[in-house]
């Protein structure tokens, strides 16, 4: 794999081109942004262009380095994971020794920190010791989707590159390119909200799973069912999913509503994003007005905002759920 061949997050791959030609690149970066985007694969990809003997700018995927790279067993690349949900002290001064020493067979030695907000505050007041005095010859990149709980005196001391979701229509295009019928990678890349790892590996009876309970829990809402009805739905719900998955459910939903406003509007039914719920839709698309619903996409779109933003699950909930409260039902 090369730069161009990693998916998504343009801008991240030109800032490292750049420095790479410039000779330039940070001893220290902080890789943050959601999962399932790339982050590791970036690193990998930074690792091999700063150890390649054919380019400077990238990485030629077929010298020696590159190929141990790619193996896993380069002397010089060195992946840092989390011991049982924890980095160590231990990891962090393992690090340190081997950062002082120069490289044994690449130019540069890289030194890769996966999940950087779950080492432990012994193993961050110890890597900041290196960030505060790093060898020429030693790159640390660390990688988190949640930058807040990285100490800031971590991260003032690299350079943060943030890395966005990959679109929905290239995940649909990949998701096409390995066989899947347009409809289901259609379904699939909405679902994952960005996350090309999750599409890849996303089952679809799982993905049908979910879409029936966006769909019942949408149906409670249209028909004014009974506020312990939807909350009972939506406790279940919170007690199955994770935040990850809750999100999920409200991107489907978020859908449903797109699909009532193109039906109302009179749109071009081939843009339907649900088009084998058609029928329903259709069916139940009059217990809703076309402002109502330009109204509820919203506030589900402004959720979907708040999950992503970490905050409050509960108030975001309770908050949308208040707006169905006062309008009068069909």
């Amino acid at each position: 794999m090369v730069f161009k061949e990693i998916l998504g997050n343009r801008l991240v791959k030109q800032i490292l081109k750049k420095a790479l030609q410039k000779e330039k690149v940070p001893n220290s970066l902080l890789f943050c942004g959601p999962e399932g985007v790339g982050k590791k694969e970036m690193a990998l990809e930074l690792a091999k262009a700063l150890n390649c003997e054919k380019k400077k700018a990238d990485a030629c995927g077929e010298c020696e380095p590159c190929r141990a790279i790619n193996r896993g067993n380069f002397p010089d690349v060195m992946v840092i994971t989390p011991e049982k949900s924890v980095i160590k002290i231990s990891q962090m001064r393992l690090v340190k020794q081997l950062a002082y020493i120069k490289p044994m067979r690449g130019k540069r030695k890289v030194f890769i920190v996966i999940e950087a907000e779950k080492m432990n505050e012994e193993a961050a007041n110890s890597l900041l010791k290196i960030l505060e005095e790093p060898p020429f010859y030693s790159h640390i990149i660390l990688i988190t989707h949640n930058l807040y709980v990285i100490l800031p005196t971590i991260k003032s001391r690299c350079q943060v590159l943030n890395f966005l979701p990959i679109s929905k229509e290239d995940i649909e295009k990949i998701l096409v390119e390995k066989g899947y019928e347009e409809e289901k990678a259609k379904i699939i890349s909405l679902l994952v909200r960005g996350n090309l790892k999750q599409a890849l590996i996303m089952e679809w009876d799982e993905v049908q799973m979910k879409r029936t309970q966006a769909w019942q829990l949408f149906l409670s809402l249209l028909k004014g069912e009974k506020a312990a009805l939807f909350l009972r739905n939506y406790t279940s719900l919170a007690r199955m999913l994770a935040k990850e998955e809750l999100g999920q459910i409200l991107e489907i939903l978020s859908s449903f509503l797109r699909d009532f406003i193109l039906i109302k509007g009179d749109g071009d039914l081939l843009y339907l994003m649900n088009p084998d719920y058609k029928e329903e839709i259709e069916e139940a698309e009059k217990l809703l007005s076309l402002e109502e619903s330009m109204d509820y996409l919203a506030k589900v779109d402004y959720v979907i905002y708040g999950l992503n933003n970490n905050l409050n699950v509960n108030l975001l909930i309770s908050s949308f759920f208040s707006s169905f409260m006062g309008r009068e039902y069909v």
